[in-house]
């Protein structure tokens, strides 16, 4: 869907039908995350319970563990949607393979919809996914608003969330921090969200931020970043100095590599005690601008001097090294 700029299509036949929509990372944004069908809170529930899913342009991949049980229901029906015709019944059996462009292919499915599907059909499905999207929302919202020491990263991604723009590009990056602000961080425009995707993959953060500024220099750009996946291309601060790059990152600094795998928990962890690095200090000894926070309340403060400070900024915040996210294993990534 985003390859083919199919934002307005995608839009059109959710709007048409009533049908609600999920996107995986690189499509967050098609529609906006606060959309009336868009129900972020009750993906887990409406996966499993779905008698039918139609997935276009993408991959029953690992993301979202391959379209089967128990992720999804067993007899779910599956209407699939791709331009490469090697991609339909690659990981799982289909029931209707359609090769073709994903936008141009909702096009004419909505054109079919027209005058044939009522949306309220789905009224009552739609319903319980709101309510249950709501409850779950709210307990999240509790959790949000804490303000014990050491921070919740929750309560870090609040301050970033209610800081942004709606058409800010925010880059996310780490383990924790990923998968948190993979919750709790809605996103509202196309191509305005760059995850770092798989565990191995970390480090990418603030490089995807200097391009991302760079590629839209008066858009609002916002790295949250683990205090580890900084660390592999922190360097890249005095690159963005160099070359007046003024992306702002902020560290969720948990002081260690936390990842609670269940292999691990029988070893020991060596290497994976970090400390509480001051990341701040090397962005200003680079010639960028530094703040350390340790307090909830002193957050957007330090934010508004960093983006008001015209310079690339490391805003390195203190968290709590106990806090896990809880995620789906296998499917984190699926959004």
């Amino acid at each position: 869907m985003w390859w083919s700029d199919g934002a307005a299509a995608l839009r059109a036949f959710v709007d048409a039908t009533g049908i609600p929509f999920w996107t995986k990372p690189i499509s967050r944004g098609l529609i906006p995350e606060d959309h009336a069908l868009s129900f972020l809170n009750a993906r887990s529930t409406a996966f499993a319970e779905s008698d039918c899913v139609l997935a276009v342009g993408t991959r029953f991949d690992w993301m979202i563990q391959f379209g089967r049980p128990p992720r999804f229901s067993a007899d779910m029906k599956v209407i699939h949607v791709d331009v490469d015709p090697a991609e339909l019944g690659h990981n799982r059996p289909v029931d209707v393979p359609i090769a073709g462009d994903a936008r141009a292919v909702l096009e004419q499915l909505r054109a079919e919809a027209d005058g044939k599907v009522n949306p309220k059909r789905y009224a009552p499905w739609t319903g319980k996914l709101r309510t249950l999207d709501a409850e779950k929302g709210a307990e999240q919202d509790k959790a949000m608003s804490r303000d014990e020491l050491p921070m919740h990263p929750l309560r870090l991604c609040k301050e970033v969330r209610d800081f942004l723009k709606r058409d800010a590009i925010l880059v996310v990056d780490g383990q924790e921090i990923l998968n948190f602000g993979r919750q709790a961080i809605p996103t509202y425009t196309p191509g305005h969200r760059l995850n770092s995707g798989a565990f191995g993959t970390m480090g990418v953060g603030l490089p995807y931020g200097v391009g991302a500024k760079l590629a839209k220099p008066d858009t609002q750009v916002l790295v949250l970043h683990g205090d580890g996946s900084f660390g592999i291309n922190a360097m890249d601060i005095d690159t963005a100095v160099r070359h007046n790059i003024p992306v702002v990152t902020v560290i969720s600094n948990n002081g260690g590599w936390t990842a609670d795998a269940p292999w691990s928990r029988p070893l020991p962890k060596p290497g994976r005690n970090l400390g509480y690095t001051r990341y701040d200090r090397l962005a200003v000894d680079l010639g960028a601008h530094g703040e350390f926070v340790e307090k909830p309340h002193e957050i957007r403060p330090a934010l508004e001097r960093a983006f008001a400070s015209g310079k690339p900024a490391v805003v390195n915040v203190i968290t709590d090294h106990k806090a896990r996210a809880q995620t789906v294993r296998f499917s984190a990534y699926s959004t």
